[in-house]
């Protein structure tokens, strides 16, 4: 492996064989340098630190250009790659075009500019405090307005613990005994030039540390700095700060590399950029640092316990990456801040409360529910994707039960209003049902019987059943003797507690079942009705609740069942016609036809367990609607006026195409999926074109675009002017040609979405005329996985050249680490 040389021996080879290689070197490809670093196990972050060995600053692109021109790389070179890398560098060997002025003002987050000229951070989009449900996620308001609180100072000096380095301005003033002022520069090396005085290097040091040791320094020319007491005094000040690049990326509004002043901390960035979206995490803010995680920053500690863990000093060239969320959960009732919270990992309920802003007094203590989704592999049934677990809240507070939230949880506190205390109930064949308080009338099993007013006539008098919920809220039964209770036999008449439910059966057991007819369909309340004598087919459709304005009243279905006439048949079906007039059967159900349908359901006797079924009428559906949006004279959504309504005649209802409509352009989508149609053939009268729509479908209408869009491994990717008859040969020619290891075949997407596969190589070429809006792609070649061995010499040649390119290309890449 390279690595095994020594650092003097490795530099050593490198440098002779550019040397000798110089005059024919050919600089590495990123792709080809990267795919050869994975090979040899080095990192970016390694090739870095054996530059920082060799004393060469990566983050300085003067040293960087210097020490490459000094190995043979072209100025012309060097200057492609500082342009595209957002890197300049002047005459003088400092930065230019970069640095802030601030002899007349301070800089604060305002000043801080994405690497495009027009992308001011103070312009970007704020987020307003996002919600679900009617909650609000905890956290992201903070970011729809900047606090000066965090901004940095907008006048006066920095504090003196701003660290100097390359491109910072100063201001030194004596006076006293002898006075003068200077405006010192620090150069590309960390040195400042004073007149009469010479070279110093002041990288490294803090302000304070800087003022003390030039007093020192200068007190050797003006020993008045130093005379008890003084004659002449000192002071430096800072006029000009240097900028740093820091690339922000994650889960945000406006990912990407900006540029802004050196005394801008974590916080400032995170303003600057309008802060995470909804779905960026709030406690893992993390800084990265030559490839390493220095530091995660958890927003919450600020906004719940004052820590300013976010004021870190940033450096050249550091990535601040917001993750997703990971884990939410939702919590309401009786606390501080109802909202969804983000946990950590080994977060529990506690937590959770105490950054909802603890419980309020009227908390319910015994119990709180929890909304939980089912995992995917534990669910029974696919429909069925939640669960409501319960938990004791104070058991849960003091450690004695377990609950661990989970993503997804939605926890709810209960109010003590919500919890009726003392409270019994009694149900079934009584004439008062209900809840009843355990007072001093009502204590036991036959006082709170009598308290209903006693049981019905057809009352079981032979068993009644309790039901009791216990503290941990299982349930016990108890079946009782009812001449026992109600002769107060005290074993048997039970004394009641909270939650008590009794229940009193009917008489059922003793006679026959209770008849029943059912009704099915098209009616208010479909169910099971109980069945009288006499009771007819208008009787069940009024206990229905009526007719659906939907239903068909053609007919009703009867299935009843009596004594089959075969032994294959199970049940009989009959059916009453409720509109007589053939012509009317299809009629929509309207109040004024009620009277009419209920005389001719009267003639139709029911009988015990009959199932009456009434049909939905098939001409009745509910408007259909399409949309279609863009370039039309009347933009909107319509409904369908029939059930083969067509593409035209959706147009000829919009008004048809504006002025700068572009009917080649325009797309059909339907279950947002885009069916591959030329709807300018339809509009021209084709009739095979003319589609049939569907509700749901929207129709897009672009406007003329006047280019044809050329990318992939292709001279230069981009638009390219329109030209009508054009073919596929001259937009690719504009674009500088197919370049090396291009696939034969390209792809051609017309603009109704219509997609070819073009040769363009060897024999029998294609070349289709291409329209207005299309797109062409050119696919590279897959890398060959094989490759020959090489000879000692060549590996070596090869290396060396690769980890040159290293150390002085790939350093000025350094998006290659991302």
């Amino acid at each position: 492996m390279v690595r095994r040389f020594s650092l003097g021996a490795f530099l050593g080879i490198l440098l002779s064989v550019l040397a000798y290689q110089a005059p024919t070197s050919k600089v590495v490809a990123q792709s080809s340098v990267q795919e050869e670093l994975s090979k040899r196990n080095l990192t970016l972050s390694q090739a870095r630190a054996m530059a920082r060995q060799a004393g060469i600053n990566p983050d300085n692109p003067a040293e960087l250009s210097r020490f490459a021109k000094a190995n043979g790389v072209s100025q012309t070179q060097i200057d492609a790659w500082l342009q595209e890398m957002g890197m300049s560098t002047s005459s003088t060997g400092a930065s230019s075009g970069m640095v802030q002025d601030l002899r007349d003002t301070g800089v604060g987050v305002e000043d801080i500019n994405e690497v495009e000229p027009t992308g001011a951070l103070n312009q970007a989009p704020r987020i307003t405090t996002p919600t679900r449900d009617g909650l609000p996620y905890f956290g992201y308001s903070i970011f729809s307005n900047v606090p000066d609180a965090f901004k940095p100072s907008n006048v006066g000096p920095v504090d003196e613990g701003y660290i100097i380095g390359p491109e910072d301005e100063m201001r030194l003033a004596l006076w006293g005994a002898t006075e003068f002022q200077y405006e010192l520069a620090v150069d590309a090396e960390g040195r400042i030039f004073i007149p009469s005085i010479g070279q110093i290097t002041v990288a490294g040091q803090t302000l304070k540390e800087l003022r003390s040791y030039l007093k020192t320094r200068l007190s050797q020319s003006y020993s008045g700095l130093v005379k008890d007491p003084p004659t002449i005094f000192l002071d430096v000040t800072l006029t000009r700060l240097r900028p740093i690049r820091v690339f922000v990326i994650g889960e945000l509004n406006n990912p990407g590399g900006y540029t802004f002043s050196s005394y801008s901390t974590l916080f400032n960035v995170l303003y600057g950029v309008g802060g995470p979206t909804v779905n960026g995490s709030l406690r893992d803010i993390q800084l990265i640092r030559d490839g390493e995680v220095i530091t995660s920053f958890d927003l919450y500690d600020f906004l719940l316990k004052g820590l300013d863990t976010g004021s870190i000093r940033l450096q050249n060239n550091d990535r601040i990456f917001i993750p997703r969320r990971k884990n939410e959960v939702t919590i309401t009732g009786p606390i501080g801040r109802p909202a969804i919270y983000e946990l950590k990992e080994g977060e529990n309920l506690n937590d959770l409360l105490t950054f909802a802003g603890n419980l309020k007094p009227q908390a319910y203590g015994k119990r709180f529910h929890v909304n939980r989704i089912i995992p995917l592999n534990e669910r029974q049934d696919p429909s069925v994707a939640r669960t409501v677990l319960d938990y004791n809240l104070e058991k849960v507070l003091a450690g004695e039960v377990s609950y661990v939230p989970e993503n997804g949880d939605r926890v709810q506190i209960l109010n003590i209003s919500d919890r009726l205390e003392n409270i019994v109930y009694i149900q079934g064949a009584v004439y008062q049902p209900g809840s009843y308080e355990i007072n001093g009338d009502i204590q036991t099993v036959k006082d709170l019987i009598a308290a209903a007013d006693g049981v019905k006539g057809d009352a079981f008098t032979k068993r009644l059943e309790l039901v009791r919920t216990n503290e941990d809220l299982t349930k016990d039964f108890f079946s009782l003797n009812f001449e026992a209770v109600m002769n107060e036999n005290a074993t048997v008449n039970m004394k009641l507690q909270r939650l008590d439910r009794i229940q009193v059966y009917s008489n059922s057991v003793e006679r026959i079942t209770n008849k029943f007819v059912q009704v099915f369909g098209a009616v208010q309340n479909p169910g099971t009705y109980e069945f009288s004598d006499g009771m007819n087919l208008s009787d069940v459709i009024l206990n229905a609740g009526g007719f659906t304005e939907g239903a068909y009243l053609g007919e009703v279905e009867v299935s009843r069942l009596e004594k089959p006439e075969d032994r294959n048949s199970k049940s009989i079906q009959l059916f009453k016609e409720l509109i007589t007039d053939d012509a009317n059967k299809d009629a929509f159900y309207h109040p004024t036809l009620m009277d009419g349908l209920m005389d001719e359901a009267r003639t139709f006797g029911l009988m015990h367990r009959d199932k009456i079924y009434v049909r939905n009428n098939p001409r009745f559906e509910q408007q259909a609607t399409i949309s279609i949006r863009g370039e039309v004279v009347f933009p909107g959504t319509y409904t369908l006026l029939s059930e083969n309504e067509k593409l035209t005649d959706v147009f000829r209802r919009a008004g048809g195409l504006t002025v700068e409509g572009y009917a080649k352009g325009a797309k059909l989508y339907r279950n947002d999926r885009q069916v591959i149609i030329d709807i300018s053939e339809a509009l021209m009268g084709r009739a095979m074109s003319d589609m049939e729509l569907l509700p749901g479908d929207e129709i897009v209408v672009p406007r003329v675009p006047n280019t044809v869009a050329v990318s992939g491994n292709v001279g230069v990717q981009g638009l390219v002017k329109f030209v009508p008859g054009k073919k596929v040969s001259y937009y690719l020619e504009r674009v500088g040609g197919m370049q090396k290891e291009s696939e034969k075949r390209v792809l051609l997407t017309q603009p109704d979405g219509t997609t070819y596969s073009v040769k363009r190589k060897g024999w029998f070429r294609k070349n289709p005329e291409v329209y207005d809006g299309a797109q062409i792609i050119v696919q590279r070649k897959p890398v060959e996985t094989q490759k020959e061995k090489m000879t000692p010499r060549e590996f070596l040649q090869e290396t060396t050249a690769i980890l040159t390119s290293t150390l002085t290309v790939i350093l000025l890449i350094d998006r290659l680490g991302n």
